[in-house]
This record gives C-alpha cells, sequence and structure tokens, in this order.
C-alpha cells in the first residue's frame, strides 16, 4: 500500500482548497425542492416557475395516512390514473426523490385528489456549464488592474501558501 500524506501532502491540499475559493470557483450543488402537497393547490404554475435540473431532489410533504405521490407516465398523468406507477410512496408524511434523469417528470395522487390538483409535471434539464472566468489582460506580465479584489485574494492565498511550504522545508 502506498500512503501519500504528511506536510508536503496536507499543504497541496490546503493550496488547492485556498486558491480554489480565492479565485471563486463555483461547484453546482444539487438543489432541494420543497412541495406541501395538498389538494387545491395550483402545482402547474409552481412547476413552471421553478428550474429543475439533473441531480437535484424534489421533497414531498403532505397530511400523514391522507395522500401519496406516485410517479407515472403522460398518459397516467393526464387520466389522474396511477395503475402501474413507475416509482411512489405512500407511508409516512413526506418522500424525496432525486431527479436523476434529464426528462420531463409526472407526478399524481393516487388516492383521487389528483382532480382536484394533486399532480405535477415537470422538465429536468441539464445543469447550465458554471459561468468562465473572465480572461486578464496583462501587461508586463502583471495583471491590469491590481486593484481588483479576486487578483488580490489569489495573491495573498499564493503567497500564504508559499509562506507554509517554505516553513516545512
Amino acid at each position: 500500500m502506498v500512503r501519500v500524506g504528511g506536510a508536503p501532502a496536507t499543504v497541496a491540499v490546503a493550496a488547492v482548497a485556498v486558491l480554489t475559493c480565492a479565485l471563486g470557483v463555483v461547484v453546482a450543488d444539487p438543489q432541494q425542492h420543497k412541495v406541501n402537497w395538498r389538494p387545491d393547490a395550483n402545482y402547474t404554475l409552481w412547476g413552471a416557475n421553478q428550474h429543475f435540473y439533473k441531480d437535484d431532489w424534489l421533497v414531498f410533504r403532505w397530511e400523514k395516512d391522507r395522500y401519496d405521490v406516485m410517479v407515472v407516465n403522460e398518459a397516467s398523468y393526464n387520466t389522474c390514473t396511477a395503475d402501474k406507477p413507475l416509482d411512489g410512496w405512500s407511508r409516512g408524511d413526506r418522500w424525496a426523490v432525486q431527479l436523476n434523469q434529464t426528462k420531463r417528470w409526472y407526478f399524481v395522487c393516487s388516492k383521487g385528489y389528483c382532480f382536484n390538483g394533486m399532480k405535477l409535471s415537470i422538465l429536468v434539464e441539464k445543469a447550465p456549464p458554471p459561468p468562465t472566468p473572465q480572461p486578464q489582460s496583462l501587461k508586463n506580465g502583471s495583471p491590469k488592474d491590481s486593484s481588483n479584489p479576486m487578483v488580490l485574494g489569489a495573491a495573498i492565498a499564493v503567497a500564504t501558501v508559499w509562506g507554509l511550504v517554505l516553513q516545512l522545508l
């Protein structure tokens, strides 16, 4: 077994973490969308005003032992039937489903409340790419605007990590 560790490895990990924060690198995290599942709510409007991306979570909460949530196909959604659900949950008072595919998802309550509005159709899309950083104009190897807080933060981070490396040597 090869052991990777010690002070140099720790410093390298710290350097990556500090530089990532200093340079403003953003990693897209899955979102959690909460649904208060009840009749007489306008889930069509709610779903149309949300953005759902692959690997987001949809968390349904409802009155215990009264409602359920079933994942169905488009035909079952349109007719409010859940005879052959693709997935679902009927116990307890909540269910979290990970939206792990880019497609249109259909949810209904199979206990007769679908006709009272307990149905939801959402489109799950591929997450947009993170924003690309704007290139810095360089003159004589230095940033054009040294008053930029992003550049200053990166410079401080590099100096701090370099100081740590020199102390360990």
